[in-house]
């Protein structure tokens, strides 16, 4: 009996030598991450200050299109996005009040930021999903000259608290916690002007700007996305009406009555109906492609 207590002590006391090792490596694995500094020149751009026609279009990008206000608030003045057991963290305030890097940041920093996913200081900014999201030129800079005619907003925003698990799944697997790490910087580019005119064309601009691919995958398949994302191309809601479409984007609703996961974020409802109208139009144009989901009927 007592050698049998003996080995399991000893298996107990292995088991738990392992998970301090392998939480220390965790811990190191991810302060190194979070502290290396990225040296990244950022896409030459031209903003259009004071330009009414381009702060408006900047305005509609961060409030119904790419939904920026998701994680930084609708006064941009930042907000808690995340607040979990496996991390909480807040988005920054954009704006020049206390407390927010608009006074610091230059053009070509936010240009940085949201093309790159690193801050001013060269190191990689939390759950900036800029992998996700790509613009033109024209926006960009529709963007950027948005953000600086923004009023000042004082509020002072924590630093991030990243719980262990949210560092090992960062480690172990490809949790967005750092996109600068998966981003290829050399292959960064604004994407070529859409044509407007062109419905389908507009709907895939739209999608871009929307970062839907980044749930929805590269393809729109649901695969290389997000767990349990849905398939966008007709083997997935070919059936589907532009009504229906409208219903599940803005209620979470599928044709037959099912809800849509909660990863599908609500605030997308917030969408025009042109943008929607687009999307669909697009939609409808690929090619049959992968297999349905398992929540798609």
């Amino acid at each position: 009996m007592k050698r049998v207590l003996k080995y399991l002590l000893y298996i107990l006391g292995l088991v738990v030598a392992i998970v301090v090792a392998a939480a220390g490596y965790v811990l190191y694995a991810t302060e190194t991450a979070v502290n290396k500094v990225y040296t990244i020149t950022p896409l030459p751009l031209t903003v259009p200050h004071g330009d009414p026609a381009a702060i408006e279009r900047g305005r509609y990008l961060v409030h119904k299109v790419s939904l920026c206000i998701e994680c930084h608030g609708e006064d941009l003045g930042g907000k808690a996005f995340v607040d979990s057991p496996i991390k909480r963290v807040w988005g920054s305030n954009l704006t020049s009040g206390k407390g927010g890097v608009g006074g610091s940041y230059t053009d070509a920093d936010f240009v940085r930021v949201m093309t790159h996913a690193v801050k001013r200081d060269g190191k990689p900014a939390i759950f900036m999903p800029s992998q996700d999201y790509k613009f033109t030129a024209s926006d960009m800079g529709a963007l950027v000259a948005y953000l600086r005619a923004l009023p000042p907003v004082d509020r002072e925003v924590p630093e991030p608290e990243l719980g262990l698990l949210a560092r090992a799944l960062s480690t172990f697997t490809g949790f967005p916690l750092l996109p600068a790490r998966i981003i290829d910087h050399d292959a960064v580019a604004f994407v070529p002007e859409a044509d407007r005119s062109d419905v389908a064309k507009a709907g895939d601009y739209a999608i871009s700007t929307a970062g839907c691919r980044g749930c929805h995958g590269p393809a729109l398949t649901g695969e290389g996305g997000m767990p349990g994302a849905s398939n966008l191309t007709p083997t997935g809601i070919g059936g589907w009406t532009e009504a229906q479409f409208r219903v599940a984007v803005r209620e979470g609703r599928r044709p037959d009555g099912s809800l849509i996961l909660p990863t599908m974020p609500r605030i997308y409802k917030e969408m025009p109906e042109d943008e929607l109208r687009k999307i669909f139009a697009y939609l409808k144009t690929l090619p049959p492609a992968g297999t349905k989901g398992k929540n798609q009927t």
